[in-house]
């Protein structure tokens, strides 16, 4: 696994949905309709991160979930955290809103 380029970043940032590129992160903020949806939304991307052995920083604050994923062995953005950032988009579709 390489740390991938400014250029590939911003490549790559074109594929998904409102992610941003920011302090060396991805990073994306997700809104639900109370605090039980923003935990369940936690919830479901847990078993996706153990699985692929990359985990996000995570804020919750009641209806908003900030989510922030970046490669700290490579110090930057790596495939991986694409991959992730991809399943996380589509999990967030399956939290009842």
């Amino acid at each position: 696994m390489k740390k991938l380029s400014e250029e590939e970043i911003k490549q790559r940032l074109s594929t998904l949905n409102n992610w941003k590129y920011e302090n060396n992160k991805l990073t994306k903020e997700f809104k639900f309709n109370n605090f039980d949806d923003s935990v369940n939304f936690l919830k479901l991307i847990q078993p996706t991160a153990d699985a692929l052995d990359h985990h996000p920083d995570v804020c919750i604050y009641y209806n908003r979930v900030i989510i922030e994923l970046t490669t700290h062995d490579l110090g930057g953005i790596s495939d991986l955290d694409f991959e992730l950032a991809e399943k996380i988009d589509e999990l967030s579709t399956h939290v009842k809103s």
